[in-house]
């Protein structure tokens, strides 16, 4: 008869339970292994830059703004606007690197931003395992953490200059500080270091404001009314010092009167606050209009039935993959509609019970901070109106949400009377070959990514291309068109060029013109008249899957007026259009081009 033991560690206890002879004996193993399994999603893209595109561009570009003292400013724009919607915590890592190497220029720093994000990839498999033991045991954390890393998502995120793998560690060392029982005999050290990390959350990103509610109610659970009052007036502090910022700017003269009309409108998601973007029904389709209540509780709904199939696919994968393994096994060509792919919602969703399962075993357990912020994380997801995002947003509860799918799994098997072997039997036969079948499809993800990778277009121009050559993840070839294109202006542009572009902050990178979003407007005619009073010289039309923007709003715009704008170059599925008779002796709005980021 099996005899499952499910670990029940109360807040207080946690760190003070004596270590049995299994925890003591398979540590360093299990160390070793999740390091190993790191290092191997790591050795194939140690070389080149860390992945500049969508956001991670306008990151960098406000860490060197910081870097050389002009402010939290875009500068990528004109009139460098200051920047209101991502708080500074990671431009200012990025600064940091800056200034320690002496440059902004990005063939120098965003290698080593790359090496960086390896070191900090390490240290965060290192502490998802030491949280996981805690939770789950030493097997169970183990597996909880593999499956995290191997999350396409995990490894993914983390090869971009983006938010996430940063704020998954911020959030996994918090956790850790407030179960370890040795912290609570130093409280003054507990609650410095759990200010330090909560507040790094915010910085990090607005959604961190989970991590800052959280770590109030876990004291005011506890009826530690002193500490609760404490910490509530600790967290206001970065709060209320970002929300002066962004009413500060909000009220200047600069953002009443920005440097071209559309500059500050709701739609230009980069240059507003998240408040005023989620203020339209769709921000990438603003002649919807604004949301009402209506609009609100729609949104809500629509967030909330899409919840539980993302739960099941960011602990194992996404449908996608799940769909194209089942192909693979069968070994039929990929072809969306067939039937049998609506088995994969079998195991997505069964994956979602057990975290569910598992989240109120954390409440039962009295894991207050965990439940809180995975809980208050899920409901700030489900009021933006980007369903197609949530893998991406629920990526740094990865560690958690792995966690409860296993804890949830030793629960299951809990509840089967141990006089029902057969019960018992059938139970562990399904649990374990659905975590099979989430390893088998992790692995397949796995090797399609680096696959895709290992062909996709190479960062720099060799003779030959090996499996380790500097390279981006899913940088196709709609992606080399915009670079050739890029490429192009930077070699043909003259000194005061603004470019519309999908992508503007990576175009100013690459060729040291200001660039900017174009305008979204379903009037082709108000498109050209918004063009004309940004100055822009160059649109490029490009074919990105991320988003049609151009093709949507700008291309008809192009297409209704062939005599005020001209196609001067063309890469495959990429179109540059150069303004008719634009003066060559415009003003040079840039104060230094930087060297392009790719040859």
């Amino acid at each position: 008869m099996s005899n499952v033991v499910i670990p029940h560690f109360e807040v207080a206890r946690v760190g003070r339970l004596p270590r049995s002879i299994l925890d003591r004996i398979t540590w360093w193993p299990s160390v070793g292994l999740v390091v190993a399994v790191a290092a191997l999603l790591w050795l194939p893209r140690l070389k080149g830059p860390i992945d500049l595109r969508y956001d991670a561009g306008v990151y960098y570009v406000l860490g060197s703004s910081m870097a050389t003292g002009q402010g939290y400013r875009i500068m990528s724009e004109p009139g460098a606007p200051e920047g209101i919607q991502y708080p500074p915590g990671l431009p200012l890592l990025i600064a940091a690197h800056q200034v320690v190497l002496g440059t902004t220029d990005a063939p120098v720093v965003a290698p080593v931003l790359r090496r960086t994000y390896a070191v900090m990839f390490v240290a965060f498999a290192i502490a998802t395992l030491a949280l996981a033991r805690c939770f789950v045991g030493p097997v169970g954390g183990l597996v909880a953490t593999v499956m995290c890393l191997v999350q396409a998502n995990t490894f993914l995120l983390s090869d971009m200059l983006f938010t996430e793998l940063p704020y998954a560690l911020v959030s996994v060392l918090l956790t850790l500080l407030l179960v370890n029982e040795r912290f609570k005999e130093r409280p003054a050290t507990r609650e410095a270091l759990g200010f330090g990390l909560a507040a790094a959350g915010f910085m990090l990103r607005t959604a961190g404001l989970a991590l800052l509610f959280a770590w109030i109610m876990e004291a005011l659970l506890q009826r530690q009314w002193r500490m609760a009052t404490g910490r509530a007036l600790l967290a206001a502090m970065p709060f209320l010092l970002w929300q002066v910022h962004v009413m500060r700017v909000q009220a200047s003269d600069d953002f009443r009167q920005p440097a071209y009309e559309y500059q500050r409108a709701p739609y230009q998601y980069y240059n507003v606050s998240y408040a005023a973007n989620l203020a339209l029904v769709d921000p990438f389709t603003p002649e919807l209009g604004r949301v009402d209540a209506g609009v609100l509780v729609r949104r809500l709904g629509s967030s909330v039935l899409a919840v539980p199939k993302s739960l099941g696919e960011v602990v194992s994968q996404a449908q996608g993959f799940w769909s194209a393994g089942i192909d693979q096994l069968l070994g039929v060509k990929s072809v969306a509609g067939q039937p049998y792919r609506k088995v994969v919602f079998l195991p997505l969703f069964a994956l979602a019970s057990l975290v569910v399962v598992g989240w109120l075993t954390f409440a039962r357990q009295r894991q207050w901070f965990v439940f809180i912020f995975g809980g208050v994380s899920l409901l700030l997801m489900c009021t933006t109106p980007w369903p197609s995002q949530f893998l991406r947003y629920l990526n740094p509860l990865t560690p958690f949400l792995a966690m409860a799918a296993v804890l949830g799994a030793l629960s299951v098997m809990k509840w089967v009377p141990a006089h029902k072997e057969h019960i018992r039997r059938v139970a562990a036969s399904a649990l374990g070959s659905l975590f099979f079948a989430t390893a088998a499809v992790q692995a397949y993800a796995v090797y399609n990514s680096f696959l895709v990778r290992h062909h996709g277009t190479p960062l720099e121009k060799t003779p030959s291309k090996t499996f380790t050559s500097p390279k981006w993840f899913y940088h196709e070839r709609s992606w080399a068109g915009w670079s050739a294109a890029v490429e192009w202006i930077g070699q043909h542009a003259v000194r005061g060029a603004i470019v519309a572009t999908d992508s503007p902050h990576l175009c100013y990178l690459r060729t040291g013109h200001l660039a900017i979003l174009p305008p979204m407007n379903p009037d082709p005619h108000e498109v050209l008249r918004l063009l004309d009073d940004a100055r822009a010289t160059y649109v490029i039309i490009d074919s990105l899957e991320f988003i049609d923007v151009v093709r949507r709003y700008t291309l008809p715009a192009m297409l209704a007026d062939p005599s005020r704008w001209k196609v001067v170059h063309r890469v495959d599925d990429t179109v540059i259009y150069e303004r008719v008779a634009q003066s060559r002796e415009s003003a040079d709005l840039n104060s230094e081009r930087p060297l392009a980021m790719l040859p």
